[in-house]
Formats: C-alpha cells, sequence, structure tokens
C-alpha cells in the first residue's frame, strides 16, 4: 500500500525518538527509558492519527449499520436483519481527518466512505466492519488484523446473540485481554423488559470476567442502546470518553517524548534549540589531518622511496642496456642482495614499519584534540575519548597507509625501447675492446709489423693502442648516455611515484578518524532528531 499522506506529528515523534536512542546509544548513553516510552506508545496509543477510530464488530443482524446511521442522523451503511450486508468496510470519517486517514481507508479497501462535520464528533471515526459470521474467510481475517490497529472496539450484539458462541468463543475470550479499549454494545433495547435488561448486563458481565480471565486492570462497560429508537446515550457517553481519553494520551505522551529527547541530547551534550557544534571544529581537525599526514609520510619516507625508485630504474637499464659487462654486474648485484635493499621500491614501501614509528603522528593528533575531549559531556567523553586513545588511533593510521600501498598495482621500474639498442651497441665494443688487447698483446710479443696513427700533441700512435682506446672510449659514452637516460626516466617516475602515495595517504587518512566520525553521526542526529520532536512534540502541548 502506498502511503501518500503526510506523516501524523506524534507518529514521527516516535519514530525520531527511536533514532534518537540509535545516536545516544552509538554514544554510549543508556537509552533504556526512551525505548520502554515507544514500546509503550505502540501499545497504547492505537491508530496515530488525532482521530479517535472505532471499530464496530458483530454479526449478521445485531444492528451495526443501524447503530451507525443512528450517530450519524443519517443513512451511512446499509441495514438488514436478513443477511450479511457489511461485505466490506463502511468508514465514516470527520471531514478534517480524511488525508490522515487514508492509509488506513486504503488497507480495509474500503470503498464506501462517508465524511462528516458533526460538532459533536469532529474527531471521531468509525469503521462498520463485515460480520464475523460471515462465511467468507477474508472478512474475519480482515476483521482480526484491524483490531490491534484502532483507538477502540465496540462489540455489538442483540438480545438474542449476546451468548453466541462465535463471538464469545471466536472474538471475546482472544480479544478482551489484549486491546485497551473496549465494550459489548447490546444492540435492540427496545424490545426488551426493565428487567431483562439487568438481567442481560449482569450476564455479560459475568461473561465478560470470565472471558479476561483477570488479565485486564479496567472493566469493560456493557451499553444498552436501541438504534431504531435513537437510544443511544450510553455509547455516545463512552464514545466521547475515548475521545478525550486518547487526546490526553497524545498530550502527555508528546510531552513525554520532547522531555526524553531533551534529556538525551542534553546528556550528548548538544542542544537542539540552537545550531549543532561538532566534538572538533573544522579547523582543529583539518590541522590535526594534515599534521598527522606530515607525520605518516615521514615515516613512509618518500625521499628514500625516490633513492629506491631511481636505483631500480638503473639497475633494468644497466640489465638491458650495457652489454655483457653490465649482465654479469646485474648478476652479482642481485644475487649478493644489494638489489633487493637499495633498489626495490615495492620492498620498500611494505616494509615501512621497520624504518619508522607513527608515534610522532600519534602526538600531533593527540595535541590537536586533547580539547575536545575535555570539552566533551562527562557522559559521551568515555566513548570519544576511546575513538581518539593512541592504540585505536594507531591501528587505523597503519591500515590507511597499508590501504594506500594495496590500492596501487605492483611497483615496476620503466623502461625504454632504446636501451636494447644500446646495449647491442656496447655488445660490439666489448668486442672491439677484446679483439683490441687481443691484438695489443700480439704486437708486445710478436712484434709484426703495424700502422700508426698521427695524434695531435701525443705523435705517433700504434694502431693496436689506437683501437683499444676508440673501443674503450666508446664503452664509456654508451656507457654514459644510458646512464643519463636512467637517472632521468627513474627521477620522473619516482616523482610520480612519490606523488601518488601522497595523494593515496592523504585520502586515506581521513579514514583513520572513523570511531570519530561515527560518534559525530550519532551526535548530529541525535541533534537533528531533538530538533523536530522539539518542533512536532513540543512540551506541555495539548492534542
Amino acid at each position: 500500500m502506498k502511503n501518500t499522506s503526510p506523516v501524523d506529528d506524534l507518529e514521527r515523534c516516535l519514530e525520531a525518538l527511536l533514532e534518537a536512542a540509535d545516536g545516544a546509544e552509538a554514544l554510549g548513553i543508556d537509552a533504556t527509558p526512551a525505548r520502554q516510552v515507544h514500546a509503550d506508545a505502540v501499545g497504547r496509543l492505537g491508530f496515530p492519527a488525532e482521530a479517535y477510530v472505532l471499530a464496530l464488530v458483530g454479526g449478521t443482524g445485531v444492528g451495526k449499520s443501524s447503530l451507525l446511521n443512528a450517530l450519524a442522523g443519517a443513512p451511512v451503511s446499509a441495514a438488514s436483519v436478513r443477511r450479511p450486508t457489511t461485505n466490506a468496510a463502511v468508514a465514516w470519517i470527520p471531514r478534517a481527518e480524511r488525508t490522515a486517514l487514508e492509509p488506513l481507508l486504503e488497507w480495509l479497501d474500503a470503498r464506501e466512505v462517508h465524511e462528516h462535520d458533526m460538532e459533536s464528533l469532529r474527531s471521531v471515526a468509525i469503521l462498520d466492519l463485515p460480520d464475523i459470521d460471515s462465511i467468507t474467510p477474508e472478512h474475519r481475517a480482515q476483521v482480526d488484523a484491524l483490531l490491534p490497529r484502532v483507538d477502540g472496539v465496540a462489540w455489538v450484539t442483540d438480545p438474542e446473540k449476546y451468548h453466541d458462541a462465535v463471538l464469545h468463543d471466536d472474538f471475546l475470550r482472544r480479544w478482551l485481554p489484549r486491546l485497551e479499549r473496549q465494550a459489548i454494545v447490546v444492540n435492540k433495547l427496545d424490545r426488551l423488559a426493565p428487567d431483562d435488561r439487568t438481567s442481560i448486563r449482569r450476564d455479560l458481565e459475568r461473561d465478560i470476567e470470565r472471558a479476561a480471565l483477570g488479565a485486564r486492570r479496567t472493566a469493560i462497560p456493557v451499553l444498552l442502546t436501541s438504534a431504531t429508537g435513537a437510544e443511544t446515550a450510553e455509547f455516545a457517553s463512552w464514545l466521547a470518553e475515548g475521545v478525550e481519553a486518547k487526546a490526553i494520551v497524545r498530550g502527555r505522551l508528546s510531552a513525554t517524548i520532547a522531555d526524553l529527547a531533551a534529556r538525551l541530547s542534553a546528556e550528548a551534550g548538544v542542544d537542539g534549540s540552537r545550531g549543532y557544534s561538532p566534538f572538533v571544529e573544522p579547523g582543529a581537525r583539518r590541522a590535526a589531518l594534515e599534521e598527522a599526514t606530515d607525520e605518516v609520510l615521514r615515516a613512509v619516507d618518500l625521499r628514500g622511496l625516490e633513492r629506491q625508485a631511481i636505483a631500480a630504474t638503473r639497475a633494468r637499464a644497466r640489465a638491458k642496456g650495457t652489454g655483457p659487462a653490465g649482465i654479469v654486474t646485474s648478476l652479482v648485484y642481485r644475487l649478493s642482495g644489494r638489489e633487493m635493499q637499495a633498489a626495490d621500491p615495492e620492498r620498500y614501501l611494505v616494509r615501512w614499519r621497520d624504518r619508522a614509528t607513527l608515534a610522532p603522528a600519534l602526538e600531533a593528533v593527540r595535541l590537536r584534540l586533547a580539547q575536545a575531549v575535555r570539552d566533551a559531556s562527562p557522559a559521551v567523553r568515555p566513548q570519544l575519548a576511546a575513538a581518539l586513545e593512541p592504540t585505536t588511533l594507531r591501528v587505523e593510521l597503519e591500515r590507511a597507509v597499508d590501504r594506500s600501498i594495496a590500492r596501487r598495482e605492483r611497483v615496476e621500474p620503466p623502461s625504454s625501447r632504446w636501451w636494447p639498442v644500446v646495449g647491442f651497441l656496447q655488445t660490439l665494443a666489448t668486442a672491439a675492446i677484446a679483439l683490441s688487447v687481443a691484438w695489443v698483446i700480439l704486437w708486445v710479443l710478436a712484434h709484426p709489423p703495424v700502422d700508426s696513427v698521427v695524434v695531435p700533441v701525443v705523435g705517433q700512435i700504434p694502431m693496436p693502442f689506437a683501437a683499444l682506446v676508440v673501443s674503450l672510449a666508446v664503452g664509456y659514452v654508451l656507457a654514459r648516455v644510458i646512464g643519463i637516460h636512467a637517472g632521468w626516466l627513474g627521477r620522473r617516475w619516482a616523482r610520480d611515484l612519490r606523488h601518488e602515495i601522497e595523494d593515496a595517504v592523504k585520502r586515506e587518512i581521513g579514514e583513520a578518524f572513523q570511531p570519530l566520525d561515527r560518534l559525530e553521526r550519532a551526535r548530529q542526529s541525535l541533534w537533528a532528531t531533538s530538533r523536530e520532536i522539539a518542533a512536532r512534540c513540543p512540551p506541555r502541548q495539548s492534542r
């Protein structure tokens, strides 16, 4: 069923009271009284609209519809003594309460709704329900489902059916101990002699006592009426008392809810009549966050991470672009463990705990937020202190760092497609160096005739020496080129890596304040609900 009507103020106040209780309990405040008031209200209040909703329940031909017509002073519900006439609920409601009662009417599938403007019954809505002895099971199921939702029930019978087994065994025995306000209405009073009236009233009072099994604290009245003779004074008087009783219950409950909400708010240190003031002012929180972030980044050691990244890039360049000598050097570098220690940024990030402690970050937060704990209300202070307790905060900060590292892909140093080309040239240069050395040795030992190269200032140099010098120079230049390029590429990658980790830590570090944020949300929710309750259900309001 779709409810398109506005929420009744008291009904919304009850919902808000539960929300306030949730917020208070999250702050460590005992909200048992609030939950008890809500539970009691659900059992006492009946249908939450301001109108007093009465259900007429009875068997075929007892005069439920005639009784309603007599109260209304006009035909509202079709009446008959020969067959079940009320096959669907008929509603007679105040025109002013139509919107508030719409959900109930839709749920009942009340196709026949009559509105009234009677001043004497301006707050009364009466539902003429299907006959309880109907052969249609849906009718009895509808009556059973509705009874706990209304404010009052009038069990209508007559002198012929007041001992009816359906009424007594199926309904009264089951419902008398469970419903707050109800009455037995014996209709067709005009058919009884005075002595018979007294006898029937006494019989029903004894039956009620047995059916209720002593579970009720208040007596259920037996009312005598005559719808055809318009003798409805007893019933109308009881109905008026119910309207007044509901108004009193709503007024007292409204004041109780407002008082409880104000108490919970006061214990939480907030005032619904004023603006919201957080545990930690935005400026202090921002400063604490910035200082904690700076200290965490120092612990991670981003400069060291940059050095590792540059070294890792150069190690990759050495393996790919320095020829056979570089391959051997890289192998030795790796087997000795030097590369893992000095050129492994992934390992360097993961093992950040081995290098530093988060004590400076914790101290920065403690100093910035200590005042918030001192200013908190006594009821909330333990929870707030626990949220900012060093062990808790340290765990949250460590998780923030670990999440920052884990959410990125594995750290892989960059490479270049030119490095293999340079590596090939280095291989050629290495081969040229080897051949030049062999030529020099052969020339020294055997003295074969060789050409010479004239070098300014130096003079003539034998060709074997000239070839060795040239090949060494080429190898050196290639090594310098690969080193310069790898250093440039590594530094650029290291800066990107540093900024990526730095940004991730800044994003994640706010999550370390989740315990504080949960308390803040609970306190703000309590403040908002207390404001709403104060607006909808002010204390000592008469409804």
